[in-house]
């Protein structure tokens, strides 16, 4: 094993040169005070532009879609997936810090780790956040920008996460209605959107509780295709990794900064962007996908009809394809 260190800008960088991918090289950096692991689907040179894949979560991590819809992609375009500060097999860090402006510095500081101008961030899910926001903070290092089935409007998510809950489990809907938390979103103005995404939230919580099996209620949310949950299961067990919900209480506390998340002001990213929703996603919903398609100087739209919220596993082929496409479109 080979151990290179050199001192990037501010980022200790410490090579791996090993994988359980055989085609992945594997780093581990000191980026931003927090050792990160991100894997490189080949060397890559400072004239590429990578294509940086930012996960969801929070605190879930790279390895399904480096296993599948990475490594497809990987044939044409050079890949780079970043396991985020606490999760998978990176640091936890010991001062806790999660906050968005934080984990941006860790994307840039891969960058300048990676020692290239210019990139393609992709974020799924909760890396949807963290792909617009470096996009809005560091526009001229991103060459393109790829949202799927991103968490970009999080008032509207839990908007669907209550009406999801409605339909499938009307009785514990009508118990829930009850508890102290559906008072209090029953008495919360549809006027005040940051305080009513935040009642909806602590209704949903108090509503799955209610429930024998709220894991039942997630992969309704998630799936559309019960083959592509039982692949994406596998997938997850084979990885080792485990969530340990550290970034998740820190950003979804009461008074943590994701619930009331939505993509400032869509006009700054003025880069090309390709927005892609599974039509069957109730985790980040389709309307507000679709919604901010609609504002993007540049934006593309794409719905699959046979997804939910993990379309690259449940359509991996029309997945790729649109993918290369647009990444080949010369604006």
């Amino acid at each position: 094993m080979t151990r290179l260190l050199a001192r990037i800008g501010f980022a200790l960088l410490v090579v791996l040169a090993t994988s359980a991918h055989a085609d992945d090289l594997r780093h581990d950096a000191v980026i931003n005070g927090v050792r990160l692991t991100y894997w490189e689907s080949r060397p890559i040179q400072s004239n590429d532009v990578p294509v940086v894949y930012l996960h969801g979560g929070p605190g879930y991590n790279v390895y399904s879609f480096r296993k599948t819809a990475g490594a497809a992609l990987a044939k044409t375009v050079p890949m780079v997936y970043l396991d985020e500060r606490g999760s998978g097999a990176s640091e936890r860090p010991w001062t806790g810090d999660y906050s968005f402006p934080t984990i941006v510095q860790d994307i840039e500081g891969l960058r300048k780790a990676l020692g290239v101008q210019r990139m393609v961030v992709m974020g799924h899910s909760f890396g949807g956040i963290l792909a617009a926001e470096y996009a809005a903070a560091y526009p001229d290092h991103v060459a393109k920008l790829i949202l799927v089935d991103a968490a970009i409007d999080m008032p509207g998510a839990l908007k669907a996460w209550v009406e999801t809950f409605q339909q499938a489990y009307p009785d514990a809907y009508a118990k829930a209605l009850g508890t102290a938390e559906g008072k209090a979103l029953q008495a919360t103005s549809a006027d005040e959107a940051c305080q009513l995404s935040r009642a909806r939230f602590a209704f949903m919580g108090a509503a799955l509780r209610l429930l024998p099996n709220s894991q039942a209620f997630r992969d309704l949310q998630q799936f559309h295709q019960h083959s592509a949950l039982d692949e994406q299961k596998r997938l997850d067990s084979q990885s080792g990794y485990r969530n340990t919900g550290e970034i998740g209480t820190a950003l979804l506390s009461p008074g943590g900064s994701m619930v009331c998340y939505r993509v400032a002001d869509p006009q700054t990213l003025s880069m090309p962007t390709l927005v892609i929703v599974g039509a069957y996603d109730r985790a980040v919903g389709v309307a507000p996908q679709k919604a901010l398609a609609a504002k993007l100087p540049r934006g593309r739209f794409v719905e699959f009809e046979q997804s939910a919220h993990f379309p690259y596993q449940e359509e991996p082929d029309g997945f790729q394809r649109e993918v290369l496409q647009f990444l080949s479109a010369s604006k």
